[in-house]
């Protein structure tokens, strides 16, 4: 490009401590057709670490942009950014412990669901959020003559879980209660695993409310990880720590199976063994 940022594999690194308006913007005024082609296509974009600030409508228009990385060294972010964006999904944040971070902002500018991961630099540690989709609704009182705005869904109350930009994960897990309310399970399991995989800050209380709504619905949570690149990690936790009785080894082993996840089902069979043994009587369902 001509300015002086580059394109490197659909990710874009800065130099600067401010990006003026329209910075990452397809239909920025001057764009060549390369770039506008290229921008429209990226996945996923970063804002380097040291950015400070982005100006109006940086985004706008990146209609294929799902994964966004930036640091706590972003301070503010101008309206409008993500105008447009609508396939963003997912949020990387580096920052340091008890800094503040821009989660907020830009998890307020979107009423889709978005699946934060934050890793922490001094020690690499992670926590891992869910903010829930919400929608805005204008509903007339028409005896007091206002127009009132509703929401719906939970996403409304979790983005405003932040105490000075920081996260409050007290106050992030006391609406999981409302959460299993409004939410599908798509929502609510990686929510409950996200926070016990990675428990920053997590309480017993809280814990144990998570743990019970994994353990009552073990076959989604098998079938959704199973489709997911951290199938893994997520596969060990299940087996590890949800799994209370032979059968419901055998459950998951058969979710593995049908997906034909051979890995997935050396694994488990090796925590069946360690777990039940090799005699395990077979269940069917």
């Amino acid at each position: 490009m001509k300015d002086k940022y580059s394109m490197n594999a659909g990710k874009r690194d800065a130099e600067a401590s401010f990006l003026p308006a329209y910075h990452y913007s397809p239909w920025k005024e001057g764009r060549t057709k390369e770039e506008q082609e290229a921008l429209l296509l990226a996945e996923e974009m970063e804002i380097a670490d040291g950015v400070e600030e982005i100006g109006n409508y940086t985004f706008y228009g990146c209609g294929r942009l799902r994964s966004l990385s930036f640091t706590d060294s972003l301070k503010r972010i101008g309206g409008g950014s993500f105008t447009g964006c609508s396939a963003l999904r997912e949020l990387h944040v580096l920052m340091g412990e008890g800094a503040k971070s821009c989660i907020m902002d830009v998890a307020a500018e979107t009423f889709h669901e978005v699946f934060v991961t934050i890793t922490f630099r001094e020690t690499g540690d992670r926590a891992k959020l869910v903010f829930p989709e919400y929608y805005e609704e204008g509903v007339e009182n028409t005896p007091a003559r206002i127009l009132e705005t509703h929401f719906h869904g939970s996403g409304y109350r979790y983005r405003q879980c932040f105490t000075e930009k920081r996260v409050d994960y007290h106050r992030y897990d006391s609406l999981f209660e409302v959460a299993k309310v409004y939410e599908k399970p798509e929502i609510l399991i990686p929510m409950a695993m996200g926070r016990l995989m990675y428990p920053r800050e997590l309480g017993e209380e809280a814990g144990n409310a998570y743990a019970a709504y994994v353990r009552e619905h073990l076959k989604e949570a098998g079938a959704y990880f199973l489709k997911r690149r951290e199938w893994h990690s997520a596969l060990c936790y299940l087996a590890e720590h949800a799994v209370q009785r032979a059968g419901e080894m055998e459950l998951l082993l058969g979710l593995a199976s049908g997906c034909g996840m051979t890995e997935a089902v050396s694994l488990l069979m090796e925590e069946k063994r360690k777990r039940f043994g090799r005699a395990v009587k077979s269940f069917e369902f």
